[in-house]
């Protein structure tokens, strides 16, 4: 799985972000769900039914609501839901934003995978 940003672009208050999202895998995926919950950098959840293929790449535009105040984000988050076969994943994409020319430019800095219900314990 890998995750970028091709374009950010104004869009009647907020920002429209290009998401480049790929399967470095050899299952199909499918892509259910997108959400940023960053107070600062922020789009409500949406549902999504977006197949990626083995070694392909989509792109995906998310409209954002920033709060540039004290230029960088930190800790921002794209969260994506998947599903592969019978199973259901988390990815978690950590985000540093950074005000580049007065534009919001998300750089991924980490991104974590999580199965859906998996809580750490027993």
């Amino acid at each position: 799985m890998h995750v970028g940003v091709a374009d950010v672009r104004p869009a009647a208050g907020s920002w429209r972000t290009k998401w480049l999202i790929g399967n470095d895998g050899r299952d199909d995926l499918a892509l259910t769900r997108i959400h940023a919950p960053h107070r600062r950098y922020r789009a409500d959840p949406r549902a999504l039914d977006i197949a990626i293929g083995p070694d392909q790449t989509t792109a995906l535009d998310l409209d954002l609501r920033v709060d540039a105040a004290g230029g960088e984000i930190e800790n921002a988050f794209l969260i994506l839901t998947l599903g592969s076969g019978a199973s259901a994943w988390r990815i978690l994409t950590r985000l540093r934003v950074r005000m580049d020319g007065g534009v919001p430019w998300p750089l991924v800095e980490r991104i974590d995978v999580q199965e859906v219900g998996f809580s750490g314990s027993g």
